[in-house]
C-alpha cells in the first residue's frame, strides 16, 4: 500500500512538470502515429511516455554506448499506443528495454544476457516473458517513422508482453471479461486457422506475414501490429477481429487515420 502511494505521488510530480520542448520535436519526426492523434490523446500519450522513461530501465547494447533521449522518447511514445485505452499498469512487468543499432543475434557473449531459450537468427525485436524487450533502433526509427506502413516492431513486441501477464503466451492477453474471453477465443482461432490455410494454398495472397503463422501468440502480436497500422484493412477484412482489438485496447485507430486523410483533402 505504501510503495502503491510513494508511486503515484511520483508520478504525478513528473507529470507536473512541462513536457521538453525538445522531446515534441522527436515525437513529431519518429513517431507518425503522434500526428494522427487528436490532442487529448497527444497529451495522454505524452503522459504515459514519460512514465514509461521515468519507470524503465534503458540499455544499449551492440554498439549503442548510451541510450540517448531520442530512443527513449521514440520507443517508449510506440509503446504507449498500447495503452492510450487503460494503461494496463505501464507493463510493469517490463523493467529493461534493451537498445542494439540495428538486427542483433542472442544470446550476445559478453552484453550481461544469457538465456539458452533465445534465438541465435538476426532479430529486429524480442519480448522475453517476465525480462526485456530487445529491439533494433533503425527498425524503431524507420517503422516508427511510417505510421501506416503496416508494421512497427514497438507494438508487437509490447503486445507480447501484454500477452505474457497472464502467465501463458497464449495470443489470449487477460481480458478481463467473460464474454469477451468466450467471444476471441472462437474469433482468434478461426482467423488463425484460416490465415494458416492461406500460407499453405496461396502464400502470395497472405494479409498477416507469414510469421503471424507460427503460432497464437505471434498471431496476436502481428493482429495488433495491424491494428494501429493498417485498422481501415484490418476492419475490411477480419472485421470481427479488429472489433476484438478495439473492445482490448480501447481505442479505435481508423477514426486516427480518417482526421489524417481529411486534414489532406483540405484544399489550399
Amino acid at each position: 500500500m505504501l510503495f502503491s502511494w510513494l508511486r503515484t505521488r511520483r508520478r504525478r510530480k513528473l507529470l507536473a512538470e512541462p513536457f521538453p520542448l525538445r522531446w515534441t520535436g522527436f515525437l513529431e519526426r519518429n513517431v507518425g502515429h503522434y500526428l494522427l492523434l487528436g490532442p487529448d490523446e497527444r497529451s495522454r500519450l505524452r503522459d504515459l511516455a514519460r512514465i514509461l522513461i521515468a519507470e524503465k530501465q534503458w540499455l544499449g547494447r551492440g554498439g549503442v554506448l548510451i541510450v540517448s533521449e531520442e530512443m527513449t522518447v521514440t520507443i517508449a511514445a510506440q509503446a504507449a499506443l498500447l495503452l492510450l485505452g487503460t494503461d494496463r499498469d505501464y507493463f510493469a512487468r517490463v523493467r529493461k528495454v534493451i537498445v542494439f543499432p540495428t538486427e542483433f543475434r542472442t544470446p550476445v557473449a559478453g552484453d550481461d544476457w544469457e538465456d539458452d531459450l533465445l534465438s541465435d537468427t538476426p532479430l529486429g525485436g524480442q519480448a522475453v516473458d517476465r525480462g526485456p524487450v530487445l529491439l533494433a533502433w533503425d527498425e524503431v526509427q524507420r517503422e516508427g517513422r511510417d505510421p501506416d506502413a503496416g508494421y512497427n516492431v514497438v507494438v508487437h513486441e509490447f503486445a507480447h508482453q501484454l500477452d505474457f501477464v497472464d502467465g501463458a503466451s497464449s495470443g489470449a492477453p487477460d481480458l478481463g471479461d467473460s464474454a469477451l474471453e468466450a467471444r476471441w477465443k472462437y474469433v482468434m482461432a478461426v482467423a488463425f486457422a484460416d490465415h494458416r490455410r492461406a500460407l499453405r494454398e496461396n502464400p502470395s495472397d497472405l494479409f498477416f506475414t507469414p510469421h503471424a503463422a507460427d503460432n497464437e501468440a505471434e498471431f496476436f502480436a502481428d493482429a495488433t501490429e495491424v491494428f494501429y497500422c493498417r485498422p481501415h484493412d484490418l476492419k475490411a477484412r477480419h472485421p470481427q477481429v479488429y472489433d476484438l482489438l478495439a473492445a482490448y485496447y480501447r481505442v479505435d485507430p481508423t477514426a486516427w487515420f480518417r482526421a489524417s486523410e481529411r486534414e489532406d483533402c483540405i484544399p489550399l
